[in-house]
C-alpha cells in the first residue's frame, strides 16, 4: 500500500462503525482496515493514557455520582477496559481477580458495568485479545499448509524452544527456499498491517536477531504493509503472495474482531 492511501485510510477511521465502509471505499479486506484502526487506537492510548490515569480519582467520583464506566471512557477517549482497570484500582479491587472471576461476584452495578464496558471494547478487552490470538494462529496455519503443499520441512517455534532457543521465528526452514531471487531460511507470520512503527518495533524486538542467527528470512504481514518499508535483504510479503484460493485465507481476511 502506498503511503498516501494509508494516510487517507488512517484519517477516515474513527471507530469500528467505519471499518466496512472504509474497506469498500478503498477496496481493501475488512481485516486490513480493522488492523489499521487497531494500531490507531493503540497509538491514541499511548499518547493519552498517562494523562487519563492521573485523573483516576476523579473518574471514580464521577462513577460514584452515577456516570457509567462506558460513558467516562468515551468522554476521555480511552478504551473502556482500561477505564475499568483504573476505577477498580482506585476502589482497591485487584483487576485481574475481578475480571477473570466475574461469575464469583454478586450481581450489582459494578459487575454489570464492567461487563458492559468490556463488551464495548474491541481492542483491549479479554475477548478482543483472544480473537487477536485466533488471527495469529490462523495466519500460522495458512503458512504451515503452504509449506506442506510444497513439501518443505521446518522446525516450528515450539520445536525450537524445546531445543533451548529463546528468540525463535515461527518457521525455521530445514532447507533454504528461493523467493524473488533471494534465499529465505526462516518465516515470521504477523496477523497485522505493517506500518512503519510496527515494522521498526519488530526489527528491534525480533527480526534483527533472527537475521543474525539464521540468515535472511521472509516476513509476512497478512493484512498488507506500507510499500516503502524494508529490512536489509529480507523479503516482505502479504496475503497476495499466497493466492486467495484457500478457505483459511478468506476467513483471515474477513476476520472481524468486533461483534
Amino acid at each position: 500500500m502506498d503511503i498516501e492511501t494509508y494516510k487517507q485510510i488512517y484519517a477516515s477511521l474513527g471507530s469500528v462503525d467505519d471499518v466496512k465502509s472504509v474497506a469498500k471505499q478503498f477496496s481493501q479486506p475488512v481485516g486490513t482496515i480493522h488492523s489499521i484502526l487497531n494500531q490507531k487506537t493503540v497509538s491514541n492510548v499511548k499518547r493519552n493514557f498517562s494523562k487519563v490515569k492521573n485523573n483516576s480519582a476523579k473518574h471514580l467520583k464521577q462513577w460514584q455520582k452515577g456516570k457509567s464506566i462506558t460513558e467516562i471512557s468515551r468522554k476521555n477517549d480511552i478504551p473502556a477496559t482500561l477505564m475499568v482497570t483504573m476505577i477498580l484500582k482506585e476502589m482497591g479491587i485487584p483487576k485481574k481477580g475481578f475480571i477473570r472471576n466475574l461469575d464469583d461476584y454478586p450481581e450489582g452495578r459494578l459487575k454489570s458495568e464492567v461487563i458492559e464496558a468490556m463488551e464495548s471494547d474491541y481492542f483491549f478487552s479479554p475477548r478482543a485479545h483472544e480473537m487477536h490470538s485466533e488471527k495469529g494462529k490462523l495466519g500460522e496455519s495458512i503458512l504451515a499448509a503452504w509449506l506442506a503443499e510444497r513439501g518443505l520441512s521446518y522446525r516450528s517455534e515450539e520445536d525450537l524452544r524445546k531445543e533451548g532457543f529463546t528468540k525463535t521465528p515461527d518457521f525455521l526452514l530445514n532447507e533454504n527456499i528461493d523467493v524473488d531471487g533471494a534465499k529465505v531460511s526462516w518465516i515470521e507470520s504477523k496477523a497485522l498491517f505493517g506500518d512503519e512503527k510496527e515494522h521498526d518495533y519488530y526489527i528491534k524486538k525480533q527480526f534483527r536477531e533472527y537475521e543474525e542467527n539464521y540468515g535472511n528470512g521472509m516476513i509476512v504481514y497478512w493484512y498488507g504493509f506500507i510499500e516503502d518499508i524494508s529490512f536489509n535483504g529480507n523479503i516482505i510479503k502479504d496475503y497476495r503472495f499466497f493466492g486467495d484460493d484457500q478457505d483459511m485465507m478468506e476467513e483471515l481476511l474477513n476476520f472481524e474482531t468486533y461483534w
